[in-house]
């Protein structure tokens, strides 16, 4: 018992030792609520008052790992500004290749498939590869191989 209370006075001292404490707004639309560390409510939401008062305790990320954050999602952002709507994925090894080197790496991939389908093989893996070959199929029909 006593060293449970330990245990448990020691996890309440690391605790309050680890992040800051930090306001929180409650905010709602319909019927959907929101928690912010911010003091206003996003644009369509209304502040809340609650009837429970406290602070909500956060470890925070270094600058560097925001930092880090915000690339990625900056170019993620631009990489899907620039991609075309409905935009079928294709290997980058493929895109990067001209027509002619594209039509034969697609048309090797398909070989590979159809010959990896004359195999014994379970049920299930051979719908995976029924579905790659169509898939390299079409791909050939869209770029006119």
């Amino acid at each position: 018992m006593g060293r449970v209370i330990s245990r448990l006075a020691a996890l309440a001292l690391i605790g309050a030792s680890v992040g800051t404490a930090h306001a929180f707004t409650k905010c709602q639309r319909a019927s959907r609520v929101l928690y912010t560390q911010d003091l206003y409510c996003p644009t369509g939401f209304t502040p809340v008052a609650s009837p429970a008062v406290g602070t909500v305790s956060t470890i925070g990320k270094s600058e560097g790992v925001r930092r880090q954050e915000q690339e990625f999602l900056d170019a993620r952002a631009s990489t899907a500004r620039s991609a075309p709507p409905n935009a079928i994925a294709m290997t980058t090894s493929v895109q990067n290749q001209p027509q002619a080197a594209a039509c034969d790496a697609l048309a090797d991939q398909a070989r590979a498939v159809e010959a990896a389908m004359r195999r014994p093989n379970s049920v299930s893996w051979l719908d995976n590869l029924r579905q790659q070959h169509r898939g390299i199929r079409d791909q050939q029909y869209r770029m006119g191989c």
